[in-house]
């Protein structure tokens, strides 16, 4: 029997899953289209495959990727982490309510990225509200570029900061417009991206001045 998903996109782009051979595989194959779609957008894995372990009723998953198929347990520990999130996501009835604590952890950054477009898509699509405990800026980040994009909107996505006031931890709601900017930032909390990349350019300049007046 072929229990291959294999992810695949014809001449639009548009995604297309091998069918099961077994009819009541059906459903789950449905639900593992959004998986799928969302792990090859992180960069994690082209296909996976659920392959029988010879005659007994075990099973195993294999990720294949850039041409090498590996099993689970053998691939990046960011791999296994993510796919509890996205068939959470995507196998929950509609309605339902999701709590995930740093659903980031062992992601690189573009897959941190791309967990921001799960939640916002998943919720409109299946009506899914998500309730994310993150210290990821890459993924809050993305979330004021989705804004930005009217991809999602303040009335969908609430961001919340918890800052310590003596003994108490008081969530306090971000204000984000239109655009995804944020009026009062939380102080000493995500690096100065921006900055960085000045003090950068600044010492690379200094060192290429004083490199010039060695060699004069």
């Amino acid at each position: 029997l072929d229990r291959t998903l294999k992810r695949e996109a014809d001449d639009e782009g548009q995604v297309q899953i091998e069918r099961f051979n077994e009819p009541k595989l059906q459903r789950q194959r449905l639900l593992l289209i959004g998986r799928l779609q969302h792990l090859q957008r992180m960069g994690l894995a082209d296909r996976i495959e659920v392959r029988q372990l010879g005659r007994s009723s075990r099973y195993e998953l294999l990720v294949h990727k850039d041409g090498v198929a590996a099993n689970l347990r053998d691939v990046g520990v960011g791999v296994a982490q993510v796919l509890p999130v996205l068939t959470v996501a995507y196998s929950v009835p509609p309605g339902s309510t999701v709590l995930l604590e740093e659903p980031e952890i062992h992601l690189h950054p573009l897959a941190q990225a791309v967990l921001a477009e799960l939640f916002a898509e998943v919720s409109q699509q299946r009506r899914v509200q998500f309730l994310v405990e993150t210290h990821s800026e890459h993924l809050f980040r993305r979330m004021q570029t989705l804004l930005a994009r009217r991809q999602t909107t303040t009335a969908q996505c609430q961001m919340l900061f918890v800052e310590r006031q003596g003994a108490n931890a008081v969530l306090v709601p971000l204000e984000v417009d239109e655009f995804g900017a944020v009026r009062n930032w939380p102080p000493r909390f995500f690096g100065d991206a921006m900055g960085e990349a000045r003090e950068q350019a600044r010492a690379r300049a200094q060192r290429m001045r004083e490199a010039a007046d060695g060699g004069a």
